[in-house]
């Protein structure tokens, strides 16, 4: 199964605990188009990526990374590495920012938020692993225009509704698409 970013399943007993503490469940809001001051801080946030990590193969992956899809104004940037380098990396990262508690977390994959003005989601994977899957997303979203047409209808369907809800129509969406497209 595809996480979208790896967010937890929404019955997952941690966000359970996450949300009755919190009154508000936060809402996804499509925020229209690419600032500069955005730009700024995605060439900050990879260029701290490629100084800690020379070794790892780092690019962003989010909506902001490809041309016509609408996105909530964040940056997203997937960090690759072989899987023998896994635990060092993840040791790396864990030096410089904070892991994120409502991301899914396991021995091939780690969530991170960046300390930004801005939303900033680091996902490191293991290269060729069963969350290797961001690329062939992405990939996908640049050669069909009917994909990223429908892929822009759910966010605007979803706009102004509870975030975890579009994180699992996203989830949905992304696993028929590459599905669809043989990815496994």
């Amino acid at each position: 199964m595809v996480f979208s970013y790896r967010s937890l399943p929404a019955d997952h007993p941690h966000l359970r605990e996450k949300r009755s503490a919190n009154a508000m469940e936060p809402l996804f809001t499509l925020n229209p188009g690419d600032s500069q001051t955005m730009r700024d801080e995605r060439d900050r946030v990879d260029s701290l990526l490629r100084q800690l990590l020379p070794c790892a193969h780092i690019s962003e992956v989010g909506s902001s990374a490809v041309d016509g899809v609408l996105g909530k104004h964040d940056i997203d940037f997937a960090v690759l590495v072989a899987e023998e380098r896994f635990v060092e990396t993840r040791a790396i990262l864990d030096g410089a920012f904070e892991r994120n508690q409502q991301q899914y977390s396991s021995d091939d994959y780690q969530g991170y938020t960046a300390s930004s003005t801005w939303d900033v989601a680091i996902q490191l994977t293991v290269r060729g692993g069963p969350h290797d899957d961001f690329h062939a997303f992405l990939d996908a979203l640049k050669a069909s225009p009917a994909l990223r047409d429908s892929y822009n209808a759910l966010k605007r369907r979803w706009n102004g509704k509870p975030m975890q809800a579009y994180r699992d129509a996203k989830a949905q969406f992304i696993e028929a698409a590459l599905q669809e497209r043989g990815h496994p």
